[in-house]
């Protein structure tokens, strides 16, 4: 059964001065990637979305940290893809006027998106970014993604893991 809350929309960073961009404020964060025969700091992409659907991009740099000074909104979608694997987050709330911290993408974090996607492509008008952080997923669901990060595989492409985000 999916289980998630939904919170009132905070202001987050879409008001105020800007922090990098007019009305806006900043995410950073990290992720630890599996070897995968390569080493950082290979290009890896970074995709955050906000709540209006606007793409931000920037690049992984060493150790896998990112940053991404000119995002706008009060909630992140974070996509990381190195390789072939792709790991995600979601952030809710963001402060305006500051360089959020993410902490660290990580399995957990990518399974909670994945129920998210799983949830929305159902419930579209009902599922929104800044309810990501209130899904809480089955430890056997997070060691099957932490299953496919470590081989080296894209959670979100193989097979078994959508297949049991749905049923969630």
């Amino acid at each position: 059964m999916l289980l998630f809350l939904l919170v009132p929309f905070l202001g987050g960073c879409l008001q105020g001065p800007s922090f990098g961009t007019p009305g806006g404020c900043g995410v950073r964060g990290r992720v630890v990637l599996p070897s995968c025969e390569a080493v950082f700091p290979e290009a890896g992409v970074v995709l955050a979305y906000n709540e209006r659907g606007e793409v931000f991009r920037g690049f992984l740099g060493e150790n896998g940290e990112f940053s991404l000074p000119s995002f706008s909104g009060s909630s992140c979608l974070v996509y990381i893809r190195w390789k072939n694997v792709q790991l995600a987050g979601g952030f809710h709330p963001l402060q305006r006027d500051t360089l959020n911290d993410l902490g660290e993408i990580t399995a957990y974090t990518t399974a909670q998106v994945l129920i998210y996607e799983a949830a929305h492509r159902l419930y579209p008008q009902a599922v929104y970014i800044r309810d990501i952080p209130h899904f809480l997923p089955p430890e056997s669901f997070v060691d099957l993604v932490e299953g496919a990060i470590r081989s080296c595989r894209d959670p979100f492409s193989s097979p078994d893991v959508p297949r049991a985000a749905q049923r969630l």
